[in-house]
């Protein structure tokens, strides 16, 4: 359990902030509620797109990538990944450029190719990286893969957010949580066997947990 709520603990601490986004009592239930988490993804949507004009820096590209997932997991692809290119387009490290939105970007080849093949498209994205730059991202993304469910998911918004929660309402950071969370839920977790062999196949090792 330890790597993935590494993960979740820096997702919180990268984000920018500013005022609240409502969330139900239960805030883990967003994870698995579609409509719970509709009505917060509109709040966020909202809440970023009144903060992305003025935002540069690390919180424009933290602002650009939640609303990648938030694209993403309403089936809105070409819009996904425009956002990731803006995102690349700031970055300097090139291990983040490779790295940043790699999911979404695989799942944006699938749905292109038109046959939902996750794995081929994994295949076809892995290809094009340098992998030997970012291993220890993909050590991360397989770990993921092996620990993640519904119920881990939701548990660790319960157990990271829950705590944070004023007035029902959490700061941006937390809000990006939820999303990722969410996001592995809807998109991560249906894949995890493909994403753990097909890493398995490039030599890449899972951290331990």
């Amino acid at each position: 359990m330890r790597p993935p709520l590494l993960l979740l603990l820096l997702l919180l601490a990268c984000g920018a902030s500013h005022h609240g986004i409502r969330v139900p009592a239960d805030v883990g239930s967003l994870v698995t509620d579609d409509a719970a988490f509709a009505t917060f993804a509109r709040a966020l949507r909202a809440d970023v797109d009144r903060a992305l004009p003025s935002a540069s820096g690390e919180p424009l590209k933290e602002y650009l990538f939640t609303l990648s997932l938030l694209d993403a997991l309403a089936d809105h692809w070409p819009d996904a990944v425009a956002r990731l290119d803006q995102i690349v387009a700031l970055e300097t490290s090139p291990a983040a450029k490779a790295m940043r939105g790699l999911t979404i970007r695989i799942w944006a080849d699938a749905r292109r190719a038109g046959d939902g093949d996750f794995r081929a498209a994994m295949e076809r994205q892995l290809a094009a990286m340098p992998i030997d730059l970012v291993r220890d991202q993909l050590a991360m993304l397989r770990t993921m893969a092996q620990v993640f469910t519904p119920e881990v998911c939701r548990k660790l918004v319960t157990d990271e957010v829950g705590p944070k929660v004023r007035d029902g309402h959490v700061a941006f950071a937390d809000a990006q949580a939820i999303a990722f969370q969410r996001y592995a839920v809807k998109l991560l977790v249906p894949v995890a066997p493909a994403i753990d062999a097909v890493l398995a196949a490039h030599g890449i090792a899972a951290l331990p947990h």
